[in-house]
């Protein structure tokens, strides 16, 4: 009989896991994008014990992560290699937090993507090992926080993604920039755009329209030796079934009307801008608007706030427009009536906006469901106790922001999703898909979509296709597809 203590994280992969820890062995950096839900925290963890038995002594490694799976990375650690001391920063004293990791000699500090412009100490030392958990954070070149976190020194870099090019081809190269900083492949940002991004000049403004990927078998055998791509299919052929349903809904009049009056709005804006090129955060800016008044009936405000330049530091005052969703709600009419022709079943409930979250835990309140939440509000502490707790069966519905609670964590206890919106990124939507389909889910997945008729949520769905076509080229068909 197997003694479970003697095991080591090595021992506890899967056959695929361990071909993927044994081929990149012996790179300085690694890009770990396997699909998500098949296990990269564990061969990140495998890689790093493979690393302290080639360095004995002082071993000492970073990880950085999204706030929301801190608890999780804690508790693989708990799990897998019990016997590494780490610290998790406390938002409240990170410095405190910093020397408990010095004074104690422990091997490993966890800390979160949004504080490392506030801890320039990291930079102090040379990392032995530095894990950059959803590495496509550090994606934009010009970010604050991808120049802090790739001016943090490391012997070994490991980066895990399961979406490593979101929204652009030439995202992927930050990445691979921070991985081998010295290659002159990935050295020029502007070689790397030309060789393989294939744009257009949109004259007479001179702007470029992304087309796509451009030569993506040249860029794979480059990155061949220090990166591994699984598909969900083909390693857990398994895993049950993904299926997705739409759910009509109708608006109701006193939704429909500032809906209507929010349309036509736009579309003289769009006609007093057609001669110029439409900036997308701008756009979209304008679409989330008309998301909100899909999703329930809104309040609209004006407050006056201030406003930090991030590059001079200096505070102005703009007049933001404040949005209060509430009820009635078409949406969440329908959403009940799903609710309780299965008073039993266990429930996860995504969706982009808080004030979303918020209806739609009046409603489990006075239907008297036991649920908990996760947003960007949700205090660290509580997070990985909201998922133990869905997890355990204590609360019969997950609810969460799309955002916050659709990334690195698991959900498995659940098997169906109810998407009252979507964000306008594909892979954030596929990453809260996934925290219900990955090891561990039994059943198969039903992902379910409000779609109000008549508004922009069908054509938001529609749009999510035509941008999903070139992120299945770079990760789903012929390129970045396997280790072979």
């Amino acid at each position: 009989m197997i003694d479970e203590r003697q095991l080591t994280v090595v021992d506890k992969l899967y056959p695929f896991q361990l071909e993927d820890v044994r081929k990149l062995e012996d790179q300085t950096g690694v890009l770990i994008a396997n699909d998500m839900g098949t296990g990269k925290t564990p061969e990140a963890l495998a890689r790093d014990f493979l690393l302290r038995q080639r360095h004995p002594g002082a071993f000492k490694t970073l990880i950085v992560a999204p706030m929301t799976v801190l608890p999780a990375w804690e508790l693989h650690l708990d799990q897998f290699c019990p016997s590494l001391y780490y610290v998790t920063v406390n938002p409240k004293d990170r410095e405190g937090s910093w020397r408990l990791f010095r004074r104690t000699g422990s091997d490993v500090l966890l800390t979160h993507w949004d504080a490392l412009r506030l801890m320039p100490w990291l930079q102090s030392i040379i990392w032995d090992h530095v894990i950059g958990d959803e590495i496509h954070r550090a994606k934009n070149r010009k970010a604050q926080q991808t120049r802090y976190f790739k001016a943090i020194k490391a012997k070994y870099k490991t980066g895990l993604s399961g979406t490593p090019a979101t929204n652009q081809p030439q995202d992927l190269w930050s990445i691979l920039n921070w991985l081998y900083p010295q290659d002159k492949y990935f050295k020029s940002y502007w070689r790397f755009y030309n060789t393989h991004v294939d744009f257009k000049i949109k004259y007479p403004e001179g702007y470029h329209q992304i087309v796509g990927p451009k030569d993506e078998d040249i860029l794979l055998n480059k990155i061949r030796p220090f990166y591994a791509r699984r598909r969900k299919k083909d390693v857990l052929p398994d895993l049950p079934d993904k299926y997705y349903t739409q759910i009509p809904v109708i608006l109701g009049q006193q939704q429909r009307k500032p809906y209507d009056d929010m349309r036509r709005e736009m579309l003289a804006w769009v006609g007093e801008h057609q001669d110029q090129p439409l900036e997308a955060p701008v756009v979209i800016a304008r679409m989330i608007r008309l998301q909100q008044l899909a999703d329930a009936y809104a309040s609209l405000s004006e407050k006056l706030v201030n406003k930090k330049d991030k590059e001079t530091g200096e505070v102005t005052q703009v007049m933001k427009t404040i949005v209060t969703l509430t009820e009635p709600s078409a949406k969440l009419d329908a959403w009940q009536e799903k609710v309780e022709e299965a008073p039993d079943k266990s429930l996860v409930v995504f969706t982009t906006f808080k004030g979303m979250v918020h209806l739609v835990c009046q409603r489990l309140d006075k239907m008297g469901i036991s649920y908990v939440t996760l947003t960007g509000d949700t205090p660290n502490d509580e997070r990985g106790q909201a998922v133990a707790s869905f997890q355990d069966g204590t609360a019969r519905v997950f609810v969460g922001t799309i955002q916050a609670g659709g990334i690195g964590i698991t959900l498995t206890r659940a098997d169906t999703a109810d998407f009252l919106d979507r964000t306008w990124s594909p892979a954030l939507n596929q990453q809260a898909e996934d925290r219900l389909h990955r090891i561990g889910q039994k059943n198969a997945v039903e992902i379910r979509d409000y779609v109000a008729r008549d508004t922009v949520d069908l054509g938001r769905l529609q749009r999510l296709e035509m941008k999903w076509d070139w992120i299945k080229r770079l990760l789903g068909g012929s390129f970045l597809v396997g280790n072979k």
